[in-house]
C-alpha cells in the first residue's frame, strides 16, 4: 500500500471515530434533557401532593380548634352546674337536663377526636408513601382524596348536631347569666326576693386578688361632678356596681374623708362619725380618718361614708330610725367574700326596709361586718350591663361614686 493510501485510510478512520463521537455525546444530551424532563414533572407532583398535605393539615387545625371550643364551653358548663348545686331543690331538674346534655356534647366531642385521630393518620401514611412511583403515587392520591371527602361529609354531621345541641345550651346559659357570673378571679349571685310589700336584691360576690372590691368617683375626679352608676360602670367595665357614698348637695362632693386607689383625695373634718373603709386584705373595717398623718399610719385602699354601721364583728349596733326607704347596703362575710343588698322603695309592692330589717338580713346571711350605704332615689343595683332595680326616681340619678367588681 502506497504512502497515499495510507494517509487517506487514516483520514476516514479519524471522520468515523469523530463521527461516532459526535453521535455519544448528542445521545448522552438527549438522554439529559429527557431526564430532566421527567424530574420536574416529578417534583411538581410531589409539590401538589405536598399542597394538598398542607390543605388537609390546616382542615384538621380548624377541626381541632373547634373540638377545644367545644371543650371550654364544656368546662363552663360543668361550672355553672357546681355552682347550681348550692340552690335549692327546684334547681336539681334544670341540672339534670344540663348534665344530659353535657354528656351528649362531650360523646360528640370525642367522637370528632377519633375522626380527627383517622384522618391524621391517613395523612401520615400518604407522606410515608410518597416515594412511590408517579403513577402510584397519583392512584394513592385518589384514594385517600376520595376518603378524606368521605370524613368531611361525616364531620360535618356531626358538626351540625352538636350545633343544635350548642345553641340549646346557649340558651340555657343565658337564663342563668340573670342570675350567676362566673369566672376564675370573679364569681357573682345574685337572687332576687319579692313579698307582698317588698322587693329586693341579694348579691353574693367572690372575688380574687386580681379583680378586688374596688371604688370610683364620678368622671374619674373630685370636682363637683356627678354621673349615673351605669355610665360609671360602662366606662370601667364592671360587672357588678352599686351606688356607694352619700354628698352634699350644694358642692356635690362625698360625704367624710375620701381615699381611692390608696391615694388620699380629701379630708371632711365636719363628718367625725367612723367611715367605711377597705383594707389592702380585702377586709371591710370602719375607721376615722381626719388628718394627713393619721393616714399615713393607716392600712386603707378605699372608703365610702353614709352610714349607720349595721354589724360589728358579728353583732348588731343600736339603731334608732324605723323609717322606710329605699336601701343600698354591703357587708362582708369572710375573705374576698361579700354580701351586696339592695331594696326598691316609694313604690306600688315595695315599700322599702327600715334599718333594723336590713340589720337582721346581714345578720341572717352570717355576715361579719355590714354597713349603710346612700340610698332613696340613689340606690341603683347594675349587672352586666343593664340596671337590674327600678329607682325610686323613675330613673337613675346621678351619684358621686360607686362600688364595683
Amino acid at each position: 500500500m502506497s504512502r497515499y493510501q495510507m494517509k487517506q485510510r487514516k483520514i476516514w478512520t479519524n471522520f468515523i471515530i469523530f463521527n461516532f463521537c459526535l453521535l455519544i455525546i448528542g445521545g448522552c444530551v438527549y438522554f439529559y434533557q429527557k431526564s430532566t424532563t421527567i424530574i420536574s414533572l416529578l417534583n411538581e407532583k410531589i409539590e401538589q401532593q405536598d399542597q394538598t398535605i398542607k390543605q388537609q393539615h390546616h382542615a384538621q387545625t380548624a377541626l381541632i380548634d373547634a373540638n377545644h371550643s367545644l371543650q371550654s364551653q364544656l368546662e363552663e358548663a360543668l361550672q355553672t352546674k357546681i355552682t347550681l348545686e348550692d340552690e335549692n331543690l327546684s334547681k336539681e331538674d334544670q341540672l339534670v337536663a344540663l348534665t344530659e346534655q353535657n354528656q351528649q356534647l362531650n360523646t360528640n366531642i370525642q367522637n370528632l377526636s377519633q375522626q380527627l385521630d383517622e384522618l391524621t393518620k391517613l395523612n401520615e401514611q400518604y407522606v410515608a408513601e410518597r416515594p412511590l412511583s408517579v403513577v402510584e403515587l397519583e392512584m394513592k392520591y385518589r384514594q385517600l382524596l376520595t376518603e378524606a371527602n368521605t370524613k368531611v361529609s361525616e364531620l360535618e354531621i356531626a358538626k351540625n348536631t352538636v350545633q343544635k345541641e350548642r345553641d340549646e345550651i346557649q340558651d340555657y346559659y343565658e337564663q342563668l347569666n340573670q342570675h350567676f357570673y362566673v369566672k376564675d378571679d370573679l364569681k357573682v349571685k345574685l337572687v332576687e326576693t319579692r313579698t307582698s310589700n317588698q322587693h329586693y336584691w341579694i348579691a353574693e360576690v367572690i372575688s380574687s386578688d386580681a379583680i378586688p372590691l374596688k371604688g370610683a368617683m364620678a368622671s374619674d375626679t373630685y370636682n363637683g361632678k356627678r354621673e349615673t352608676i351605669s355610665s360609671m360602670a360602662n366606662r370601667l367595665g364592671a360587672i357588678l356596681a352599686i351606688n356607694a357614698s352619700g354628698f352634699y348637695a350644694k358642692t356635690n362632693t362625698p360625704m367624710g374623708t375620701v381615699v381611692r386607689n390608696g391615694k388620699l383625695v380629701n379630708i371632711d373634718k365636719s363628718y367625725t362619725g367612723e367611715i367605711l373603709s377597705l383594707k389592702s386584705d380585702g377586709n371591710l373595717a370602719f375607721t376615722t380618718v381626719n388628718s394627713e398623718e393619721e393616714f399615713k399610719n393607716l392600712d386603707i385602699k378605699q372608703t365610702f361614708t353614709f352610714g349607720p354601721i349595721l354589724v360589728r364583728d358579728y353583732q348588731a349596733t343600736e339603731l334608732n330610725d324605723k323609717s322606710r326607704h329605699p336601701r343600698t347596703a354591703i357587708g362582708q362575710l369572710d375573705d374576698n367574700r361579700y354580701v351586696l343588698v339592695v331594696v326598691e322603695g316609694r313604690m306600688e309592692g315595695a315599700d322599702g326596709m327600715t334599718l333594723a330589717e336590713l340589720q337582721q338580713l346581714f345578720l341572717q346571711l352570717g355576715c361579719k361586718t355590714a354597713y349603710n350605704l346612700d340610698g332613696g332615689g340613689s340606690t341603683t343595683l347594675y349587672f352586666q350591663g343593664k340596671v337590674i332595680n327600678t329607682p325610686s326616681d323613675g330613673s337613675e340619678r346621678s351619684v358621686v361614686d360607686m362600688i364595683y367588681f
